[in-house]
C-alpha cells in the first residue's frame, strides 16, 4: 500500500515537473519576444536619431563651403552660449521628465511637466533681464551681437518643448510619431538654413535665424502637445526638479567652460579664424559623440526599465547592463575608427579652406570616445537621482581643463586638444567608479528587500 501510493506521488510530482517547464518555457519565449520587440523599437528610436544628427552633421559640411572660417568661428560661439542657456532655462528637466514617467507614471509626467513648463518661464525672464540690464557688456563679453543675443531666448525656450515632446514619444514607444516629429524638424532645419544661407546671403547668422524659426515652430507644437500635462503650479514637485537640476548647472556649465572658453582663449591668443578651424574640427569630432548620444538615448530608457522592474532579479539585472555596456563600448570604438579613417582623407579634398583643421581632428577624436564611454555610467546615477557626484567631478575636472587651456593654448593648439582628452579621461575614471559603487549598492539593498521574510514569516 505504501509503495502504491508512493509510486502515486512520484507519478504526480513528475507530472507537475513536466507543466512547470512548460509553463516556464512559454515565459521565457514570450520574454524573449518582448525583449525583441523593445529591441525593434530601440532601433528605430535611434535610427531616426542618427538621421537627425547626419543631416546636422551634413548641414555642417555644405555651409562651411558658403562661409569663411572666421564665420564659422562666430557660428561655433554662438551656438556654445546657446547650449548653455539652453541648459539654465530647462534645468536639466528632460532628465528628469523620464525618471517621473518610469518612477511615478502619468501622475509623475503631469507634475513634472507643470513644474518645467513654469521654471521654463522664469528662467527665460531671468535671461531677458540680464539682456535688458546688460545686454551692451554681454554683447563685447561673449563677442556676438546683441541683436543675436536676444535670439538665445527662443532658441532655448521652444528647444526644450520641442525634446520633451521627442522624450514623450519615445517613453510612450510611438515610433511613428517620434519619427515625423524629429525628422521633420531636422528636414525644415536643413532646407531652410540653406535657403536663408547661400540664397538669401545672410552668412552665419541665417543659420542662427532658420535654428529660430524651426524650433518656435516645432516647438509651440510641443508645447500644444503637451498642454493636457500642464496644470496649476505645484510648489513641491517644482521643488523637487530643483533639487535635480540645480546640482546639474554646474555639470551642464562644463560645456561652456570647456568649449565655449577654450574658443575664447584661442581668440585671444590666435584669431577668429583659428577659431573657426577648431570649431570645425570639433564638429567632425562630434559626429562621434552623436553616435554615442543617439544611442543612449534607447540604452538609458532600457536600463531605467531594467532597474526600476521587479521582474528581474539582482543578478539578471547585472547580466543585462553589464552586457549592455560591453556591447556598446564596441560600437562606440569601431564608430570612433570609422569616422576618423573615412575623414581624414576625404575632407581636404572636399573643403580644402577647412584642410588645415584636420590635424586636431584625431585627437578630438579620442575625447568624444571617452565622452561616450562616460554617458554608459551616467545612467546609473541619473536613475538613482546621484546627480551631486556628476556635478562634483565634471564641475572639478573642467576648471582643471580651464586652466591648463589657459596655460598650454598659447603654445599650440595641438595642446589645447590634448588637454580635451585628458580632462575627459580623468573624469571617466571617476565616474566609472562611482556609479558603478551606487548601482552595486542599489542592487543589493533592492535584492535584501524582496528577499528578506516578513514578521509573519
Amino acid at each position: 500500500m505504501l509503495n502504491r501510493t508512493t509510486g502515486r506521488t512520484h507519478a504526480f510530482m513528475k507530472r507537475l515537473s513536466i507543466t512547470s517547464n512548460y509553463w516556464f518555457m512559454i515565459i521565457k519565449e514570450n520574454n524573449k519576444l518582448l525583449l525583441n520587440k523593445s529591441l525593434l523599437k530601440g532601433t528605430l528610436f535611434s535610427l531616426f536619431s542618427f538621421i537627425n544628427k547626419g543631416l546636422v552633421f551634413l548641414l555642417l559640411l555644405i555651409l562651411a563651403n558658403f562661409i569663411a572660417p572666421a564665420e564659422y568661428g562666430y557660428l561655433g560661439l554662438f551656438s556654445t552660449v546657446a547650449m548653455v542657456v539652453g541648459y539654465f532655462v530647462a534645468m536639466s528637466s528632460e532628465g528628469y521628465f523620464s525618471v517621473a514617467f518610469f518612477r511615478d507614471g502619468k501622475e509623475g509626467l503631469t507634475k513634472s511637466s507643470t513644474a518645467i513648463f513654469w521654471l521654463s518661464i522664469v528662467f527665460c525672464s531671468v535671461v531677458a533681464l540680464i539682456l535688458i540690464v546688460f545686454g551692451k557688456e554681454s554683447s563685447l563679453l561673449l563677442n556676438l551681437p546683441l541683436n543675436m543675443l536676444w535670439l538665445l531666448l527662443p532658441i532655448a525656450f521652444f528647444t526644450l518643448y520641442t525634446n520633451l515632446n521627442l522624450d514623450l514619444f519615445r517613453l510612450q514607444e510611438k515610433v511613428k510619431m517620434y519619427g515625423i516629429f524629429s525628422c521633420g524638424n531636422a528636414i525644415f532645419n536643413f532646407v531652410l538654413s540653406i535657403i536663408l544661407v547661400k540664397y538669401c546671403l545672410l552668412g552665419w547668422e541665417g543659420r542662427i535665424y532658420a535654428q529660430v524659426i524651426c524650433f518656435s515652430l516645432f516647438g509651440f507644437i510641443g508645447l500644444l502637445y503637451l498642454r493636457k500635462l500642464i496644470e496649476r503650479f505645484d510648489w513641491a514637485y517644482t521643488k523637487m526638479i530643483l533639487l535635480y537640476g540645480i546640482p546639474l548647472i554646474p555639470h551642464n556649465a562644463v560645456a561652456f567652460i570647456r568649449q565655449g572658453l577654450d574658443r575664447y582663449i584661442i581668440n585671444a591668443n590666435f584669431s577668429i579664424e583659428e577659431v573657426g578651424l577648431f570649431s570645425f574640427a570639433m564638429n567632425l569630432a562630434n559626429i562621434i559623440m552623436t553616435i554615442g548620444l543617439g544611442f543612449n538615448q534607447t540604452n538609458s530608457i532600457e536600463i531605467y526599465k531594467v532597474l526600476g522592474d521587479n521582474i528581474f532579479s539582482t543578478e539578471e539585472k547585472k547580466r543585462i547592463i553589464t552586457s549592455q555596456r560591453k556591447k556598446l563600448s564596441i560600437v562606440y570604438l569601431v564608430a570612433a575608427l570609422i569616422v576618423v579613417v573615412v575623414c581624414m582623407p576625404t575632407i581636404p579634398l572636399i573643403l580644402p579652406k577647412y584642410a588645415d583643421a584636420m590635424p586636431y581632428f584625431p585627437i578630438l577624436a579620442v575625447y568624444t570616445y571617452f565622452f561616450c564611454q562616460y554617458l554608459l555610467y551616467t545612467n546609473y546615477l541619473f536613475f538613482y537621482k546621484k546627480t551631486k557626484q556628476i556635478m562634483y567631478i565634471t564641475f572639478g575636472s573642467s576648471i582643471f581643463h580651464f586652466l591648463l587651456s589657459l596655460w598650454l593654448t598659447r603654445y599650440s593648439m595641438y595642446l589645447t586638444c590634448l588637454v580635451y582628452c585628458i580632462s575627459q579621461g580623468v573624469i571617466l575614471i571617476m565616474i566609472r567608479y562611482i556609479a558603478q559603487k551606487e548601482l552595486y549598492k542599489n542592487l543589493t539593498i533592492t535584492c535584501l528587500l524582496y528577499t528578506s521574510p516578513s514578521p509573519r514569516d
